[in-house]
């Protein structure tokens, strides 16, 4: 199953030198406590609820998958979908790729998020907008980025306007249909040639809330119009024990509900 870049998470990549240098060097760049250093538990840079960059538990694993598997050539442009305030985007910007980062919106405190949205609306000058604290933490890190608020369901830039696309943990959180369009849009925006790589919360077992199974991930791949690179493997021969495991490496009590799932699409 290594073999492949289409896949759901193993505890193996965790743990394997690969993986845990890609991660220590983030951690390491955002000053993580040494006593999380090689934990995969959400960590941030501890800055203050608007300039604060993160990494959430399971995007331990999908950060260097992104950067194993995309495999960018330098100077690429690179579009992150649905960039919230994580890492990866500064981390990319930081080695010289050209990073545009799309969300609704970077933080999830409510009354923050309606307060500049209402703000936007009305054309109120504020000191502080969701752009300059994106700003802010990239210049922390020497670096810069192109951030726009927008839903990426209605992406606002050109046909093949990016040699690089990814989201991470992001279709998931949308709408029924909507999932589909954003993918439609991460396809358009790419340049032919290019790679997409997107990563979703993954359970083969039906749940109340959103995750996806072989078969939606193979329907989501269909509607995006672009070609499946190589095989894939998205049937854990054992779930509970793979959820089990996923509960005892990332400090849980219980096991963990969904897992994560990766694939690449070529244009």
């Amino acid at each position: 199953m290594k073999n492949t870049p289409n896949r759901y998470l193993t505890v193996e990549d965790l743990l394997s030198p690969e993986w845990k240098d890609i991660v220590y060097e983030m951690h390491s760049l955002m000053k993580v406590p040494q006593a999380k250093m090689d934990k995969f538990m959400h960590c941030t840079d501890r800055r203050g609820l608007v300039h604060r960059a993160e990494i959430e538990s399971f995007k331990h694993w999908e950060y260097p998958w992104v950067i194993k598997y995309g495999q960018f050539n330098p100077g690429a442009k690179i579009l992150d979908c649905g960039c919230g305030r994580g890492f990866l985007q500064f981390y990319l910007a930081s080695k010289g790729y050209k990073m545009t980062s799309v969300d609704i919106s970077t933080l999830k405190a409510r009354q923050l998020r309606a307060f500049w949205r209402a703000s936007r609306k009305l054309g109120l000058p504020l000191k502080e907008n969701e752009a300059s604290a994106m700003n802010a933490i990239a210049r922390r890190y020497g670096t810069s980025i192109d951030f726009r608020s927008t839903n990426i369901a209605k992406l606002p830039f050109g046909d093949e306007s990016f040699d690089y696309v990814y989201s991470i943990s992001v279709l998931e959180h949308m709408a029924k249909g909507e999932d589909e369009m954003a993918i439609k849009e991460m396809a358009r925006v790419l340049k032919k040639g290019g790679t997409l790589l997107v990563t979703v919360d993954f359970s083969p077992v039906a749940m109340e809330r959103k995750s996806y199974s072989k078969r939606n991930i193979l329907d989501l791949i269909a509607a995006s119009g672009l070609k499946f690179d190589g095989e894939y493997e998205f049937d854990p021969p054992d779930w509970d024990k793979h959820v089990t495991e996923l509960a005892s490496v990332f400090g849980k009590k219980k096991k963990c509900e969904v897992s994560t799932a990766g694939f690449i699409l070529r244009k």
